[in-house]
């Protein structure tokens, strides 16, 4: 009978230190996990908070940024041009009295910005930093006036004289060539670019919550 109950009691005493070292175990791999759990949610809430700061002050920046063409730098021109003809015999002689010449002056403006929609915002909460991706430079207008259009110094063959057609070429003629003139004036995108990001930077600077960040502009070539 003693044996009996000593074995019972050694069972007894068996199942107590198993369930104390389950119940152990079960507590140490709780806070194990609960801890894991805490640190991965504070990480996450703080991408969350980040992630928010970056859509609002995208939005903020979306909100003064053109969505359509945009200029910012007018061109006025007043160009001096001179042309001469003559009509030709067998395209390769000039007929006698038919050379004309003159001298004429034309003016216009040309527009030179972007196109608003083609413009990409990057920021950086983290960093305080806004990227401006901006599309290159180019000529969005170009209008003459005709009003200003004049012959100078006009000298009109026996049998070609200057008429109203004639004007209306040389308008064309020099319209043309200006444009080519002015696409390959580099200093001129140039000062329409750095008008572009100061017209931007003041705009923006304006706005709640972004003078704290830096402003970087990065120009498609």
């Amino acid at each position: 009978m003693l044996n009996l109950a000593q074995t019972n009691n050694k069972e007894a005493d068996m199942k107590f230190k198993i369930i104390l070292i389950s119940l152990i175990t079960v507590l140490v791999l709780g806070a194990g996990a609960g801890f894991y759990v805490a640190k991965n949610y504070k990480l996450t809430n703080k991408d969350i908070i980040t992630s928010e700061t970056n859509i609002n002050i995208t939005s903020t920046v979306k909100q003064i940024l053109p969505v359509s063409e945009y200029t910012s730098l007018v061109y006025h021109y007043s160009d001096v041009i001179t042309h001469s003809d003559a009509i030709k015999f067998f395209s390769r002689w000039d007929i006698l009295f038919t050379e004309k010449s003159a001298i004429y002056t034309i003016e216009g403006a040309i527009k030179l910005g972007i196109k608003g929609n083609n413009i990409q915002i990057k920021n950086n909460a983290l960093n305080n930093t806004i990227i401006i991706s901006m599309p290159k430079i180019e000529i969005l207008s170009h209008e003459t006036y005709p009003e200003t259009f004049f012959l100078y110094d006009e000298k009109s063959g026996l049998f070609n004289r200057y008429t109203l057609e004639d004007s209306y070429v040389l308008q064309r003629a020099a319209k043309v060539k200006i444009t080519e003139k002015v696409n390959n004036n580099s200093a001129l995108f140039d000062q329409a670019r750095e008008a572009a990001e100061q017209q931007f930077r003041v705009l923006l600077n304006s706005l709640p919550g972004i003078s704290n960040y830096q402003i970087i502009f990065e120009w498609e070539s």
